[in-house]
């Protein structure tokens, strides 16, 4: 699963502000990644699918891969988010996220998998700022992959390393993580749960937020694929009008292969029904997935 993290929110009655050469450089991602989505299209044989090597997963199975969150595959994938309509000025920004997918197989029934999240973020207001913001990981103790129901929980770790304080919490929070997912034919469906409660940092406001990430998604054998991943936060330390996020939205992606490298390609946008004062009002997502099977 691409599990979405957003943009930090923002409560500010600031001015406008221009966007940034970073809000530049994440909206040609975005605009690139597009363009490679329909040229992958294009590029494809006369059948419209990608032969999978010899005994390797076909392009169904990599797109399914690409989602799942317990997948014996190394995935790299880097998302840009661009959010429209912070605060009352309605300014954009945006956020560069890498998390790689990183199995490790513990004995023949039992796979651990860490999933460490480094986020960039462009953040337009109160003042401009652009930096690092706080690195997160998760870790999975997970069954050897089963049909159909597949399940794993563990800790999950966020570090206070933001580069500015807007940027980041100032916090060390812990606290559990755990999944259950389902995957079976054409079909993939699955959510994830992680509560972090801060526990030591800066004299800042603590940290309690739980997060509630779901995808559903229609995998094509061809290696095109249509989902809804949202994810659901309540912030417990905040004001009730502001505690929920909740977004709606689609994406459309394709797994195909460039130079013999398995790539997924994949866009799509989001509508905030609530969110905090300030947030992005909705949000468009482009993402690069470099899939490397077991």
């Amino acid at each position: 699963m691409a599990w979405q993290r957003g943009i930090e929110s923002v409560r500010t009655g600031a001015a406008p502000s221009p966007v940034s050469p970073g809000a530049v450089g994440f909206a040609l991602l975005g605009v690139l990644t597009g363009a490679a989505l329909v040229a992958s299209a294009s590029a494809q044989e006369p059948e419209g699918s990608i032969p999978p090597a010899a005994g390797g997963p076909t392009p169904q199975q990599l797109a399914k891969d690409k989602q799942n969150p317990f997948a014996e595959t190394i995935n790299i994938p880097i998302e840009a988010v661009t959010g429209f309509g912070i605060g009352p000025s309605r300014d954009v920004g945006q956020q560069l996220t890498i998390q790689p997918l990183l199995p490790v197989a513990l004995d023949a029934d039992w796979n651990l998998i860490a999933r460490p999240l480094l986020p960039v973020t462009f953040l337009p207001a109160p003042q401009q700022r652009f930096g690092l913001g706080d690195v997160q990981a998760s870790f999975f103790l997970t069954p050897v992959r089963t049909a159909g129901w597949i399940w794993g929980l563990g800790p999950a770790l966020q570090l206070p390393t933001a580069t500015s304080d807007e940027l980041g919490t100032g916090k060390w929070s812990a606290g559990p993580t755990c999944a259950l997912v389902y995957s079976e034919g054409p079909w993939f469906a699955g959510v994830l749960v992680t509560q972090l409660s801060s526990f030591a940092g800066a004299h800042r406001t603590a940290v309690n937020q739980t997060s509630t990430e779901m995808d559903v998604s229609y995998n094509f054998e061809s290696g095109w694929y249509i989902q809804s991943d949202p994810t659901v936060t309540y912030d417990w330390s905040a004001e009730s009008r502001d505690a929920w996020t909740l977004p709606v939205g689609l994406d459309i992606g394709k797994v195909t292969k460039i130079g013999g490298q398995d790539v997924s390609f994949q866009i799509g946008g989001y509508d905030a029904l609530k969110s905090p004062t300030g947030a992005p009002q909705w949000i468009i997502r482009a993402q690069i997935t470099f899939l490397f099977p077991r």
